[in-house]
């Protein structure tokens, strides 16, 4: 019994909440033409903001790494390409880079 009303309520909940979602969709559309359009563009520059954010936020460019650790990095790269016991790894897998 108390399964069954637990159940119930669950399922209940879930549609009520699936209702709000559904009624909020539209609520754009009730909103007069110059709101959806200041909308929008407060979106577009939220957008916007958000790329600049992440780009900020990216790993380093390769030209930001001075010359010497960039040689360094090259050279330590080359040598585990380089290495024996890495070849037998890959598996005879050609064409991974």
């Amino acid at each position: 019994m108390k399964r069954r009303f637990a159940l119930s309520l669950l399922l209940l909940s879930l549609l009520g909440s699936a209702g709000g979602v559904w009624a909020q969709q539209g609520y754009w559309r009730d909103l007069p033409p110059d709101e959806r359009r200041q909308m929008r563009q407060q979106m577009r520059e939220h957008w916007q903001q958000e790329r600049e954010f992440r780009h900020e936020e990216s790993s380093p460019r390769w030209r930001d790494v001075p010359q010497e650790d960039r040689q360094r990095l090259r050279d330590e790269m080359r040598e585990q390409r380089n290495r024996p016991d890495l070849r037998e790894n890959r598996g005879g897998v050609r064409g991974w880079r």
